[in-house]
């Protein structure tokens, strides 16, 4: 599966389905920063039948991170998807809390009381 779909369920919100993998690495990352350029609140929507792998995961993380900067919302909705569970533990993301730059508890990897 190599197609990306990315849809716009509203302002602010992507779903995104298809292949979330380094072969679509670049497209994910224009897609994100151009949304995060334009809004203050970004939820994006993982697919249930999204094929992820560590890039997608990366790109994740720096969207949020970038988001915290700038003092915006980054919000991940991974809904039934289990592969994005899956390459998550695989690559040693799920945490116990979110790194330094998480000062409002947002970490999208932190599974603390959660």
């Amino acid at each position: 599966m190599e197609e990306l779909k990315v849809t716009a369920s509203g302002p602010g919100e992507l779903t995104m389905t298809g292949s979330l993998t380094v072969a679509n690495a670049a497209a994910i990352l224009k897609i994100i920063r151009e949304t995060l350029a334009r809004e203050d609140r970004l939820v994006v929507r993982v697919g249930e039948d999204a094929e992820v792998d560590v890039s997608f995961l990366q790109i994740l993380c720096s969207a949020h991170r970038t988001a915290a900067i700038r003092n915006k919302c980054f919000r991940l909705n991974n809904g039934k998807n289990h592969t994005f569970g899956s390459a998550a533990r695989a690559a040693g993301y799920v945490r116990t809390k979110g790194c330094s730059r998480d000062r409002d508890g947002s970490c999208l990897w932190a599974r603390e009381g959660k």
